[in-house]
């Protein structure tokens, strides 16, 4: 079986999108549980790759391929978790603001977060705070990760922070920002959480938030 997991976290780390299926689906059928597949397989090939950014050792297009085998793995195993909820770390939202089109960033970092056993709504780009709110109700989600690279969109992150406070939610959740026009100043001026400098930051904040 540790061979069937090491070959899912290779895929990831070689890029072979095409293949990590057919792994998942053997070790399924080799008797792993979806989630022993997420912590044996995917997990440390997503903490790998996001290890080797950090290095200098991946660069943006690798860490997207990394992403897109992830993707693929998940794939696989979401409509079984989606049966057991108990699989999930727990549920996150991401977005990008309203007023910001980019999904690179966002993209990355709600298939990281997939990769390490959390359940994802991914409201998509120029979502508006409404829809914020109403995922966040709807998913009883505990953190909010938000993309915003333009800084005319900062008018987007404001309103969705208020949207969040005068829904009665703000204290419910924690906001967790990222991307070209944020900083740690951004997270204080908005009077969000945290700052997630890349994908694999923004994992590990989930991580604490959950663990708490």
């Amino acid at each position: 079986m540790a061979d069937q997991f090491d070959l899912i976290k290779r895929c990831i780390l070689e890029f072979e999108t095409e293949k990590i299926g057919d792994y998942v689906k053997k070790a399924l059928k080799s008797g792993a549980t979806p989630v022993e597949i997420i912590e044996k397989g995917i997990r440390p090939g997503a903490e790998l790759a996001g290890e080797k950014f950090d290095k200098g050792e991946f660069y943006l297009p690798e860490l997207v391929m990394a992403g897109e085998a992830i993707k693929q793995g998940i794939s696989v195993l979401e409509p079984l978790l989606m049966k057991d909820k108990k699989g999930y770390k727990g549920t996150v939202i991401t977005a990008t603001v309203q007023g910001d089109l980019h999904d690179i960033g966002k993209d990355l970092v709600s298939v990281m977060l997939k990769g390490n056993g959390f359940k994802v709504i991914d409201l998509g780009v120029d979502v508006p705070p409404e829809k914020v709110v109403k995922a966040v109700k709807e998913n009883d989600a505990k953190v909010v990760c938000l993309s915003i690279l333009l800084t005319p969109a900062y008018e987007g992150l404001s309103a969705t922070l208020k949207a969040l406070k005068d829904s009665g939610l703000r204290e419910k959740v924690k906001v967790v920002l990222g991307g070209a026009a944020v900083s740690p100043d951004t997270v204080k001026r908005y009077g969000a959480d945290y700052y997630g400098h890349d994908a694999n930051q923004a994992v590990e904040i989930c991580n604490q938030i959950f663990a708490k």
